[in-house]
């Protein structure tokens, strides 16, 4: 009978070693990939939660802009109202500065308009969720507003926007 020499055991030792190391090393390994699949699970999670944060930051500016511009129209509509029921004469000077209050207003309402516009555009945000939301807006404020969205227009992107909602 063939006795097995100590090279033999030490061998068959060592290869018994090696597999228990390479077990050892394989769950490491299996272990981390699972910690990664979780922290990037989390990772998107995080960005979904703060792509939701900034539209609604967009959104609450754009409403607050558009509250003010209409507050500005009611109140130079409030100043016809009284001058006309005091019989008081129109003071030109705050007619003007009513305008002026308007026409601010409505830029500053126009940028944020053009602003979420830009985030569709350039898939930000998605084009189709928004759509369904802002395109009566959009539209009302290109045809509203036509004086602004003029051949030298800033708000090349509500109108882009508007070209392309327009067209599907």
């Amino acid at each position: 009978m063939i006795c097995p020499s100590i090279t033999d055991w030490i061998s068959a030792i060592a290869s018994a070693f090696s597999a228990f190391i390479s077990l050892c090393v394989l769950f490491v390994a299996w272990y981390q990939i699972k910690q990664v699949k979780i922290q990037l699970k989390n990772l998107a999670e995080s960005q979904k939660n703060s792509t939701l944060m900034t539209v609604l930051e967009l959104e609450s500016e754009m409403n607050k802009r558009k509250e003010y511009f209409d507050q500005c129209n009611f109140e130079l509509r409030q100043y016809g109202i009284d001058v006309s029921m005091n019989e008081k004469i129109l003071n030109s000077d705050t007619v003007d500065l009513l305008k002026d209050k308007i026409k601010v207003s409505r830029e500053n309402y126009l940028n944020s308009l053009d602003r979420l516009s830009y985030c569709i555009i350039h898939k930000y945000l998605s084009d189709r969720d928004w759509k369904t939301e802002y395109r009566d807006i959009l539209f009302d404020a290109v045809d509203n507003f036509s004086e602004c969205f003029g051949i030298s227009s800033r708000f090349w992107n509500i109108k882009r926007l508007y070209e392309k909602w327009k067209n599907e």
